[in-house]
């Protein structure tokens, strides 16, 4: 009987141990959270797919010689180790591997102390994740800062692995107003699966934020950012543009919305307040939020005739006083808001529509 109790013992215990499995190593490689000290930065570090944008206050800090701690999904590493001290006078990468150590992320952080800029060329581009985002240059010194986002992180799945920059909503185009290069915004198909899921369009954007590429099919509207601290008082928003509509508008069982209307494009300009409930306005709040103060509405965008550009020029138009105490606080973010389909962001558009941008700029006081 003893030996009997043994062996089912013995049995029971393998049985046990053939059950029991070790958890999966994670496959994340993200930086979450970036860490400097307090009293430093202008507003929240804004960290997107592959870039962290540090704004520091004026005299609050040595960029020279900066120590970001990272906090990083569950078991991933990062190099160089979180809490390096590093030149950021120009920008630094860090690259993240995941637990399982099978996946790895360029991140580029940047950090700067200088207003953000409000001329846009669209002369420099970088590619990262196969898709490409503008930065500005801060002349003199030339300053490389990321103030630009997009979809394309949420266009990505779609995309597929042998996809190349031109195969996402948005990219550089040769094809300028002025200079080498524009950004050329496309509404593109997200083929079966975003079909299914309800997504059936990626509507080409471009706006001053950030984006949110992990939480974009959970909740689209929130995983756009918009805005960042601007410390001077815009007055008028213009640049250059030409638009090329794909059709008919649908929506999101693919059909064409009753009535029927043409698609069109999407170029606007917020200047809205933050506060300790507020600091970034997403796509269910960027016009409706009742912390915008100014707002900047180019309604006569239309298709335009051969190759050239029209012209855009709109006047801020003020809702609420502004204030020259927040203003020396950082506490006015600037959006610029770009979309090759007006109501991309409900996936209301047509496949094809493109809009080209070029020569902007926001005049400020």
């Amino acid at each position: 009987m003893r030996t009997l109790t043994i062996l089912l013992g013995t049995m029971l215990c393998f049985g046990l141990s053939g059950c029991i499995k070790n958890e999966p190593l994670n496959t994340e490689a993200d930086i979450v959270k970036c860490i400097l000290p307090p009293g430093i930065l202008k507003s929240d570090p804004l960290i997107t797919n592959n870039t962290v944008l540090l704004l520091i206050l004026p005299g609050t800090a040595e960029i020279d010689h900066l120590a970001p701690e990272f906090e990083l999904t569950p078991g991933a590493t990062i190099k160089p180790k979180s809490g390096t001290v590093r030149d950021f006078t120009t920008p630094q990468t860090y690259t993240v591997t995941s637990e399982d150590g099978q996946w790895s992320k360029v991140y580029t952080v940047t950090v700067s102390q200088a207003d953000i800029p409000t001329v846009y060329d669209f002369e420099h581009w970088r590619t990262a994740n196969k898709y490409e985002t503008p930065y500005e240059v801060l002349e003199p010194g030339n300053e490389e800062i990321n103030i630009w986002a997009s979809g394309n992180a949420g266009f990505a799945i779609a995309a597929g692995n042998a996809a190349q920059p031109d195969d996402f909503p948005t990219f550089s185009t040769t094809d300028a107003y002025q200079g080498k290069l524009a950004a050329q915004l496309v509404t593109r198909s997200t083929g079966k699966w975003g079909a299914l899921a309800g997504m059936p369009i990626a509507a080409g954007n471009l706006f001053i934020g950030t984006f949110d590429g992990s939480s974009a099919m959970a909740d689209p509207l929130g995983a756009t950012h918009f805005g960042l601290p601007l410390g001077q008082k815009p007055v008028r928003f213009l640049g250059h543009y030409r638009y090329i509509s794909g059709g008919n508008v649908t929506g999101k069982d693919g059909k064409e919305i009753i009535p029927v209307r043409r698609d069109i494009g999407q170029i606007y300009a917020i200047l809205y307040e933050t506060d300790d409930n507020v600091q970034y306005l997403d796509g269910s709040n960027i016009t409706t939020s009742p912390n915008i103060v100014a707002r900047a509405m180019f309604t006569g965008i239309k298709e335009t005739e051969g190759t050239g550009y029209e012209l855009f020029d709109v006047t801020f138009v003020y809702e609420k006083p502004y204030d020259p105490e927040k203003q020396k606080h950082f506490r006015y973010n600037l959006a610029v808001v770009f979309a090759a389909s007006e109501r991309g962001a409900y996936f209301e558009g047509a496949v094809g529509s493109t809009l080209y941008i070029d020569a902007v700029q926001v005049i400020c006081e």
